[in-house]
């Protein structure tokens, strides 16, 4: 695929690649939206219903890494292929699902399908697109994601409410057929690695390591952080850690490249992008269950008022991917974090008192926020490797922020449970003391962002691919 002579295909690519890009944020912003009614009809509580994002999002995260390595070995049409099928598999299943625990386990079959795209398509658009448009390119793909994120509040929110939660899913099936077809006739084979040895053990070290971590973190709330099985996690964390270090340090064709962490616009802008997803699932989190149990808004309504987030983002991406490519500066994304952090601290601050125009606005402020801080910040990441790595380099991009929205949503769901229970023990009603621990929830989430700023300030200008 790389450096192809026909002018039109980089943007045949595109629209390939967006079609995934676009059926996984439209599930995704859809089943965040779907959170309050399916605790409702599984009459179950948020610890138990947040799995329905965390279980997907686990599979996403321990896959991509191997399924990104496996892509530069073995091709990125197969794998990118692959997973929209499995996706869509995915979406079948958790349709049917009767029961909450049914539908954790069939999302995990979307994550698979999930990781599969994830890991390919930053990797496809970098390898088809030259370096002096990579930032518009990614910008675009920026506004792909916000189109589906535009689109799944408003189509999620009619369809939860007037036909049920079960055609959230439906809507995959169609959208992945498709865009099986047009992927299978339009991509090109690329350079595959076959004489490259995949690394077994460096893969089952990570995955242990990263399911463990994982695995702390979601349960560390329900367990306690003090609970003998947290603890025994993150030592089982630790020693997975370490022992997959000292694999990659010593592996001819390691799964990871440890080096590429020697490089300051890699780390930083990794570290800058998972502080960012921490926080922003902190809002996906919460606002629903807000807007829904203490405002009395409707899912549509609802799904209206987040359609400003993506909105602002799909104006602001493509520009504040332009302008990175040509200043080639780390300060606009760092800007972006700067709002994003503002408008979490507003956020934070709503009451019982507030005006749908109140949220519609501080939600509009966080795209605008996240528009401007994402393009440069993956762009950097994506033009820190050499071109024979960049599936592993999107697969690092993604398990990044994945991981960013396992830890966004337990701690935030930790926060917000812990505020809720000892308010109502004191004696709050309901309401006030949901608030309370909507407050603290998102103070955290505020402080994780203002460290974002801090990363993002320390990457300095991108590196360039050898």
């Amino acid at each position: 695929m790389e450096n192809d002579p026909d002018p039109m295909y980089k943007w045949r690519a595109m629209l390939v690649v967006s079609i995934g890009i676009f059926m996984a944020t439209l599930d995704a912003s859809i089943v965040n939206l779907a959170l309050p009614t399916l605790t409702d009809y599984f009459n179950t509580d948020i610890a138990t219903i947040e799995w329905v994002i965390l279980s997907y999002l686990l599979t996403v995260t321990t896959l991509l890494l191997t399924l990104g390595r496996l892509s530069d070995m073995y091709g990125r049409k197969p794998m990118f292929l692959a997973g929209l099928l499995t996706f869509t598999l995915g979406s079948g299943l958790c349709s049917l699902s009767a029961s909450a625990d049914q539908l954790i386990v069939f999302r995990v079959v979307q994550g698979l399908g999930a990781a599969m795209l994830m890991a390919n398509s930053t990797a496809i658009i970098t390898a088809v697109f030259p370096q002096t448009e990579r930032g518009k390119a990614l910008g675009l793909t920026g506004t792909v994601i916000s189109i589906g994120y535009i689109t799944g509040p408003a189509l999620g929110g009619f369809l939860i409410y007037w036909i049920g939660w079960q055609s959230i899913f439906y809507i995959n099936i169609p959208v992945g057929l498709l865009g099986t077809v047009y992927a299978f006739k339009t991509l090109k084979p690329d350079q595959v690695h076959v004489s490259q040895k995949f690394d077994i053990l460096g893969a089952i070290l990570m995955f242990l390591s990263l399911i463990s971590l994982v695995l702390a973190i979601t349960q560390g709330q329900v367990l306690g952080w003090d609970s003998p099985v947290i603890i025994a996690l993150s030592i089982l964390f630790a020693v997975f850690l370490a022992g997959f270090v000292i694999v990659e340090k010593r592996a001819d064709q390691p799964i990871v490249e440890l080096s590429l962490f020697q490089n300051r616009p890699f780390s930083a802008s990794n570290a800058s992008g998972f502080l960012s997803f921490v926080a922003m699932f902190a809002v996906m989190l919460l606002m629903p269950f807000y807007m829904e149990k203490i405002l009395g808004y409707n899912p549509s309504h609802v799904g209206m008022a987040f359609i400003a987030v993506p909105l602002v983002m799909a104006m602001v991406a493509p520009v504040s991917g332009w302008i990175s490519d040509r200043t080639n500066s780390f300060l606009l994304s760092s800007l972006g974090m700067a709002v994003f952090c503002l408008a979490l601290f507003l956020l934070g601050n709503l009451d019982q008192d507030a005006t749908y125009l109140d949220i519609v606005i501080r939600l509009g402020m966080i795209g605008l926020g996240m528009g401007l801080f994402q393009s440069p910040n993956n762009s950097i990441v994506m033009g820190s490797v050499p071109k024979d790595r960049l599936g592993i380099a999107g697969g690092m991009l993604g398990m990044v922020r994945n991981l960013g929205m396992v830890t966004g949503i337990a701690i935030s769901g930790a926060v917000l449970t812990s505020g809720l229970q000892s308010n109502q023990t004191a004696g709050l009603v309901y309401e006030a003391a949901f608030l309370g621990g909507f407050h603290d929830a998102f103070m955290v989430a505020a402080v994780v962002c203002s460290v974002g700023i801090i990363t993002s300030l320390m990457r300095g200008k991108r590196g360039k691919i050898t």
